[in-house]
């Protein structure tokens, strides 16, 4: 399958594509392994469908079987029942830049195989000797191994399914005006998901040199990958790996299920072309607002979305797009006419489990042969069916703890809903969305402290929402 993405998904540099064409055999720029619980084959024994995915220059033969490594217990001293599996290529997706002047692309691979794994701790991993020699920010690159793992714990939930990186985009960034991309994940069972940067591995055991690369942060809520310099004089390709890890409440306390580990690369280049940006949203109709803050909706219920975007530069097209669309049951992504806006509906499934969901969206122009374009992470709190029926209501999903300028939470539909701060004294009015969802964002001046939201018919405590300095 090849596919053609007009925007800024286009792989390396012409600047270094002479060394990328003679490394023929140094392909590997990134990937990444999920896997999925399927029905068991075995009585009392879990099976997994996994999936490795890897991000290959296009021209390379790359490897047409993989093996895959499952360690009991560590994978620097795998237990007994350690095994090891092969898992063939099922698929080959192109990814091409869409300019009619540029031949640079390249491929994402994919390999599965369906294995047991009985109940314990477990790391599946595979190995590659083809670690890209372009990677600036990798000592001695061409010469270091390309590994990637996943670790999970199925003693307590053996039907657990991993988060799973939306994004199959390797993004490439103007040095004049760096933007945002995302790396964010969906989590089927809804899990609490935290994001970390690592360093890249040679082996289960061996962190590789990396320079310093201060281009971007990421947050560990979201994945979002936000630049924290306007401009940089640098220009190669970069390396960032990154930990995804699922959280879920067991017993009063949040218990570490695994994590999944993606590595990819974003390349900087020189160029005028500045990118478009989101300008607002609207939620199901409403008021115009900034990007940011999450959205509330229940299983079973459709939102909508409305973005807008602005491109700087005068007489260039915008266009857009999700990497999320295929990845998250139920999401589209469609343009509002030939206006600069896009329409992102999520149908959300009766079955989705409540949780925080990020997805992905993107506005690209149509600058060639380098496009440029920004990659925003929208999150939705899918909250419990419950909630529309409690008699009587008790807030859930408070966010953030402690807050600064704006904290949210979810209790019964259109609930008139009292802030009051420490002493009793009212301090706003507000009511709750037909989501159940509660936004407050409470003036400079209030000071910080305990502050509690108590429903305005009974005056039953609702939240407890903690403001700091």
């Amino acid at each position: 399958m090849r596919c053609t993405l007009p925007f800024r998904w286009l792989l390396a540099l012409l600047l270094v594509l002479g060394s990328l064409r003679a490394a023929r055999a140094s392909h590997m720029l990134g990937g990444d392994i999920a896997y999925t619980a399927i029905a068991s084959t075995t009585p009392g024994v879990p099976r997994y469908h996994v999936v490795l995915r890897r991000f290959e220059l296009d021209y390379a033969d790359g490897t047409v079987n993989l093996t895959l490594l499952a360690s009991r217990g560590s994978c620097a001293a795998p237990q007994a029942g350690s095994f090891t599996v092969v898992a063939p290529r099922t698929q080959l997706v192109y990814i091409t830049s869409g300019c009619p002047t540029s031949t640079l692309q390249y491929r994402v691979a994919y390999n599965e195989v369906d294995v047991n794994l009985p109940a314990g701790e477990w790391v599946l991993s595979y190995a590659e000797t083809t670690r890209s020699a372009s990677v600036t920010n990798i000592i001695n690159a061409p010469s270091q191994t390309f590994y990637l793992s996943a670790y999970f714990d199925n003693t307590i939930w053996p039907q657990d399914t991993s988060p799973k990186v939306e994004s199959f985009a390797l993004p490439n960034v103007s040095t004049t005006a760096l933007s945002q991309f995302s790396l964010s994940a969906f989590d089927a069972d809804g899990d609490s998901l935290r994001y970390e940067q690592v360093a890249p591995m040679g082996t289960c055991t061996q962190p590789l040199a990396t320079t310093t690369a201060t281009h971007y942060a990421l947050n560990t809520g979201t994945g979002q990958m936000q630049p924290i310099v306007a401009s940089t004089t640098t220009q190669g390709l970069y390396n960032v790996a990154l930990r995804v890890s699922e959280y879920r409440r067991f017993n009063n306390r949040w218990v570490l299920l695994g994590y999944v580990t993606r590595e990819s690369i974003y390349s900087l280049y020189a160029t005028t072309n500045q990118p478009p940006a989101f300008t607002s949203m609207q939620v199901n109709g409403g008021p115009a607002q900034p990007l940011g803050p999450a959205i509330g909706l229940l299983p079973g219920q459709t939102m909508q979305v409305a973005l807008q975007a602005a491109d700087p530069d005068a007489g260039q097209q915008i266009g857009f797009g999700s990497n999320a669309v295929g990845t998250i049951p139920g999401l589209s992504v469609a343009r509002i006419g030939t206006t600069n806006g896009v329409l992102l509906t999520w149908a959300v499934p009766a079955t989705l489990a409540p949780g925080r969901y990020q997805v992905p969206v993107t506005v690209f122009d149509n600058n060639c042969p380098f496009s440029a374009s920004e990659e925003r992470t929208l999150t939705f709190v899918v909250g419990s069916t419950s909630l529309a029926t409690r008699a009587r209501a008790t807030a859930t999903d408070v966010y953030p703890v402690p807050f600064r300028e704006q904290v949210q939470f979810t209790t019964a539909p259109n609930q008139a809903v009292i802030l009051v701060d420490a002493l009793g004294r009212e301090v706003a009015r507000l009511t709750s969305a037909p989501t159940g969802l509660v936004r407050w964002q409470p003036a400079a001046s209030l000071p910080a402290g305990l502050y509690i939201a108590r429903s305005a018919a009974s005056g039953q405590p609702l939240a407890r929402l903690l403001r700091a300095e």
